[in-house]
């Protein structure tokens, strides 16, 4: 009997000295998922199958064994799921997570510059420099300083994990996995 693709998963990813935890870091996905997978319960999409060839270094083709991969063969079941799931429950919890990402980095911005509107406003006269004034924009500053390294790893981690949902998203809506017919020898 014919391995498959679970089983070919798994012993790349012990080949290569990897835990499920790694290879879903590396695919933006959960060990769980990692985990149906290599237990068959659930089938990778096609862009997921590409993303662990690339990262076990071997060819597409190694995952399907005997099956074949049909491209462009449009799944209006997923499409109409997909649409479903992103229009009720993603698009909120994007724009929830743009907005947040924006509030963030207008706050660092408007930290960053407060020592200056501090001295500006000092020089116009509109209000008088005092030490409370001028160490706590200051410290606003320090403080901004030491997380844009944080809220910049954040930023691209978010971006990354948004990315990887629509491509995994339409690659499952454009691409399936069919099986061969087996000829059948009396």
């Amino acid at each position: 009997m014919s391995e498959t693709i679970g089983q070919r998963i798994q012993m790349k990813r012990i080949e290569k000295n990897m835990t499920q935890a790694q290879v879903a870091e590396k695919l933006y996905v959960t060990q769980q998922t990692v985990a149906r997978w290599e237990s068959d319960k659930h089938n990778p999409p096609i862009k997921a199958i590409q993303d662990l060839s690339n990262l076990f270094d071997v060819n597409t083709s190694y995952f399907f064994a005997e099956d074949e991969v049909i491209v462009r063969k449009f799944n209006f079941f997923a499409f109409l799921g997909s649409l479903i799931v992103n229009f009720l429950f993603f698009e909120f919890v994007a724009i929830a997570l743009i907005t947040i990402q924006i509030a963030f980095w207008g706050t660092v911005g408007a930290c960053l510059i407060s020592p200056g509107v501090v001295v500006w406003q000092t020089i116009t006269k509109v209000r008088a420099l005092t030490i409370l004034r001028m160490a706590s924009s200051l410290i606003l500053c320090l403080i901004s300083v030491v997380v844009i390294p944080i809220f910049w790893k954040l930023t691209k981690y978010i971006w990354k994990i948004l990315q990887a949902y629509y491509r995994y998203n339409i690659n499952s809506i454009v691409y399936e996995v069919i099986p061969k017919k087996e000829n059948s020898e009396k």
